[in-house]
């Protein structure tokens, strides 16, 4: 579904508005969002922040984009996600600790998915979710990101043999959007109608929790797809 050009504005000031009510808070009165899964992903933890607003490169896949619809239906949505990028963008090291306390705390389900919305602000952010992977090898996280160069950059200065085995990171790709890929990263393809997927590319069945618990699924795959939804 195509939002409209109002759609998308009317859900970026909603979102802007409750942000700035939150930067006027400390970190002690903001409240960190983890959700711990839902019908589409499974029992899988996830954060996430704004749509748009912290998204690279979005400029194309925006007016598709399913939190759009969320921002616009749910008031809860959008101070989770108003929430959370305020914390990243005013306290991000107290927020990272703060995940990964959570993590900590943790007995089952052990998956974590950064960004169902949002993406990866920067190349320090990306070594936050780097360091996450590195204190909790039981676990296994994954992210889709249209931030090629803070990712490129990062493995540009630490090797792709550096990132943990298990922190998998797939580069989304958006009908003939460029995605310079020279360390061979795992792709993330949206078909949309009228597209025909690559033979090579392994069908993602929409259900994370369901392919991590049977041993296979996207973070264990080379490039996979996905039908636009």
């Amino acid at each position: 579904m195509k939002h409209s050009v109002q759609s998308i504005k009317k859900a970026l000031d909603n979102l802007r508005e409750a942000m700035d009510e939150y930067r006027a808070l400390s970190f002690v009165d903001l409240r960190l969002h983890i959700s711990k899964g839902n019908r589409k992903i499974g029992m899988v933890h996830n954060f996430s922040m704004a749509p748009g607003i912290t998204c690279a490169n979005c400029s194309g896949c925006l007016a598709y984009c399913y939190d759009i619809k969320a921002v616009l239906q749910y008031k809860n949505v959008v101070k989770a996600r108003a929430e959370n990028t305020v914390l990243m963008q005013l306290y991000r090291g107290a927020t990272f600790d703060a995940i990964d306390k959570y993590i900590s705390a943790q007995k089952a389900h052990k998956y974590f998915r950064w960004h169902v919305s949002g993406d990866i602000l920067d190349v320090d952010y990306f070594d936050s979710m780097v360091r996450i992977a590195r204190n909790h090898p039981d676990w296994i996280f994954w992210t889709y990101t249209k931030n090629y160069r803070a990712v490129n950059a990062w493995l540009d200065a630490n090797t792709k043999d550096a990132l943990p085995a298990n922190l998998s990171v797939m580069f989304s790709v958006w009908n003939g959007m460029p995605c310079p890929n020279p360390h061979d990263m795992p792709t993330f393809t949206c078909i949309q109608e009228g597209m025909t997927p690559a033979p090579d590319l392994w069908k993602c069945p929409g259900n994370c929790d369901a392919c991590l618990r049977s041993g296979h699924g996207c973070p264990f795959r080379e490039s996979s797809y996905v039908h636009e939804h």
